[in-house]
């Protein structure tokens, strides 16, 4: 029969926007009832080496000034189409995320509630808000326990124990407000979402690797290195630390005497080993204290939290640039052993496809997917 009128569902349009420690990556996101999402457009900015930052304002006006850029871009792309909304992906130090197992002892046996849960929540948001800039973005609850065991459907039930291992995330208001601001200038959204980069990259993961209770994930961006490691199917410790790879680059510089981008080219050549044997020998000389610098910050990482027979063995790494250096960092400056599997190279099925000319990123490919399936 005939109608006027259809039921079926319009297609949607967001935009994701990921934020870096030096580095902005915008995508354009179409969805279509009973379709795998599609990433029509890939936007990617980053702050040049000839620049030298001086200070945190300095930072902060070149990041806005990049996503003013990519936000420019995709509005171009996006034509006179409807954005329904935005999702921010911060990446320390715009975001920081804190873990915590919350214990709680009941003199007597006591009915575990949504509620609680709630206040325990509410109550570690106060504690952790130390600065009026501080704002919470985020709060995810990993794992609760009921007298010493994992239970998935707690509430209504009983115990004389309660564990919840929880995170919380935290924003500069100063620096969010000032996103908006630049964002608003080009597109206008009423629904913004924010979320922990590593953290929706993890429960994405999670997500993908059903199968792997025990591993490591090491994002390097430009000037930091974040870390997950996962033990028991469960997030047991995120950090970040300052060493990434425009820190490798600028040391290389220093130590070569060149431009950070001559250095950044001698570093392509040492690893596809192309440079003469005079040549190889002095940055042979330059990089190897630096590798051995990031992998021993890595595995320090982990003190007061995990011993080192206790550290997952497998590993997989994300790096934009001289995936390689890292890889052989974690491979051959330790004794640990690590099993290095490439980020690019996790499989998430056909729920996610690219339009056809554009720039394929994996991390675009899984914060796609997780915000697809409702997982952060």
């Amino acid at each position: 029969m005939f109608s006027l009128f259809s039921n079926k569902k319009k297609e949607v349009r967001s935009i994701i926007i990921d934020i870096q420690s030096g580095l902005v990556r915008g995508a354009l996101v179409l969805d279509k009832p009973n379709e795998p999402s599609t990433i029509t457009c890939v936007v990617t900015k980053s702050i040049s080496g000839k620049s030298q930052i001086q200070n945190s304002e300095h930072l902060v006006k070149k990041m806005l000034k990049l996503i003013a850029e990519v936000v420019e871009h995709l509005a171009r792309d996006n034509g006179r189409n409807t954005i329904s909304h935005i999702s921010y992906t911060l990446s320390d130090p715009w975001i920081n995320s804190k873990l915590k197992t919350v214990k709680i002892n009941y003199e007597k046996e006591t009915e575990i509630t949504t509620d609680i849960l709630e206040n325990i929540i509410k109550e570690e948001l106060k504690s952790s808000s130390s600065t009026t800039d501080i704002r919470p973005v985020e709060q995810k609850i990993f794992e609760v326990r009921l007298n010493g065991y994992p239970a998935v459907m707690f509430q209504g039930k009983k115990a004389h124990t309660l564990e919840v291992s929880l995170s919380t995330s935290f924003g500069s208001s100063q620096f969010l407000d000032k996103v908006y601001d630049t964002i608003n200038k080009h597109v206008h959204v009423k629904k913004h979402n924010i979320h922990s980069a590593l953290l929706m990259q993890y429960i994405a993961m999670q997500e993908v690797l059903k199968n792997k209770n025990e591993y490591l994930y090491i994002h390097v961006h430009s000037e930091l290195t974040d870390l997950i490691a996962v033990k028991d199917g469960l997030c047991k410790h995120i950090i970040s630390f300052p060493f990434g790879i425009k820190t490798v680059l600028r040391k290389v510089a220093n130590g070569s005497n060149e431009s950070v981008e001559t250095s950044d080219s001698l570093i392509s050549l040492f690893q596809g080993d192309k440079l003469s044997e005079q040549e190889k020998e002095n940055m042979q000389r330059i990089i190897t204290p630096l590798v051995h610098e990031w992998s021993d910050l890595c595995i320090k990482s982990f003190e007061g939290v995990l011993d080192i027979s206790s550290i997952p063995r497998t590993v997989y790494l994300s790096a934009h640039s001289h995936f390689d250096l890292f890889k052989e960092a974690l491979i051959f400056q330790n004794q640990l052993n690590f099993d290095v599997i490439a980020y690019d190279s996790i499989a998430i099925g056909n729920q996610i496809k690219f339009g056809k000319g554009v720039e394929v990123s994996n991390m675009m490919r899984i914060y796609t997917f997780a915000l697809r399936n409702d997982r952060v």
